[in-house]
């Protein structure tokens, strides 16, 4: 087995340069380093680097060769950082981003006491549509629902899954409906993502035996803020598509019905992004396991909601009872 501290003095050079700046940077000689390289030349037989008197080029092969160096040297050093950090209190500085829909929805009910928890924690909070660059832009946490992990530097925590569900309000049904059928609401005023206001555009539900239900609409408001969608559906502009979460308490309090309430959307996975090799910082740690518990309850406790309306019973929380729509 290969000597591992060679591939680290190697893979030094290449990030510092030259022999010269390796060994000023790891504060050991550079005759020593320049002869565990070439050793570490003759066992591989292939050449890494190019020396002249004035400069040090990296081949191809040595090229490729750093590329998974480099990712031992952060292994490594992350491992340190594990055992350093075990037993350290979460405190400093807590960089989140967040969409503005879920710090409203879900975050806001728990930062008090997360930070209650960890009082050495200074949080700052973002919030934010745009998808940031985690390490780019130096967040140690980015909230996101339905993303695809773009940077194999990121790990991802998934908290719970939220359903959709169609939803207008009782006046709204009234001028309009009943929307007792998906063909009864071809056509109707749309209130959310996607397009240009006035052009036309899709729903994709999945009804209760997996069948696909596709549904035009004309978009009367487009927005990604799914709280003001929501309130738009409150006040009778259309219908909206809404994850049950944000819309539970309208449902419950009569502002809207749910329609075709055995068809829902595509499911929103909510999770939380954050570097691998800053994931087990105290701060960070404290963070995600914090949110996996109130987080993975909350969407439990609101997808139990929701099955109790599809079945028509009251929810278990003792609540009003949610009531499913088929006419004004």
């Amino acid at each position: 087995m290969e000597d591992l501290n060679d591939l680290a003095l190697f893979a030094s050079v290449v990030v510092h340069g030259s022999f010269s700046a390796a060994a000023r940077a790891l504060n050991i000689p550079k005759s020593r380093i320049s002869r565990r390289v070439a050793e570490l030349e003759q066992r591989l037989g292939v050449r890494l680097l190019q020396r002249s008197t004035r400069v040090v080029r990296v081949t191809d092969v040595g090229a490729a060769f750093f590329t998974h160096c480099e990712a031992m040297t952060q292994a490594a050093r992350a491992a340190v950082e594990v055992s350093e950090q075990a037993g350290a209190k979460p405190a400093g500085r807590l960089r989140v981003s967040s969409p503005m829909g879920v710090a409203h929805i879900f975050l806001a009910p728990l930062l008090a006491r997360f930070l209650c928890a960890h009082p050495d924690v200074r949080l700052e909070l973002e919030l934010s549509n745009r998808r940031v660059d985690v390490i780019g832009e130096g967040f140690d946490v980015a909230m996101r629902v339905r993303s695809t992990l773009e940077d194999s530097n990121l790990v991802v925590r998934t908290f719970g899954t939220s359903q959709q569900v169609l939803a207008a309000s009782p006046a709204y049904i009234r001028r309009h409906g009943p929307f007792d059928s998906v063909e009864a609401l071809q056509g109707q005023r749309g209130l959310g993502p996607g397009g240009m206001p006035g052009q036309a555009q899709r729903w994709r539900l999945h009804g209760p035996q997996g069948e696909v239900a596709e549904i035009d609409y004309v978009a009367a408001m487009v927005t990604d803020d799914m709280h003001l969608a929501m309130q738009a559906a409150i006040g009778g502009a259309g219908v909206a598509l809404l994850p049950f979460n944000v819309c539970h308490a309208a449902i419950e309090g009569g502002q809207l019905r749910v329609l075709l309430p055995q068809h829902r959307g595509t499911p929103h996975q909510l999770h939380a992004v954050f570097p691998s090799r800053r994931g087990l910082v105290p701060a960070v740690r404290a963070f995600i396991e914090f949110m996996a518990v109130e987080l993975s309850q909350t969407m439990q406790q609101e997808n139990d909601a929701l099955l109790a309306l599809l079945a028509h019973k009251p929810a278990r929380t003792g609540k009003a009872r949610l009531r499913p729509t088929g006419s004004a």
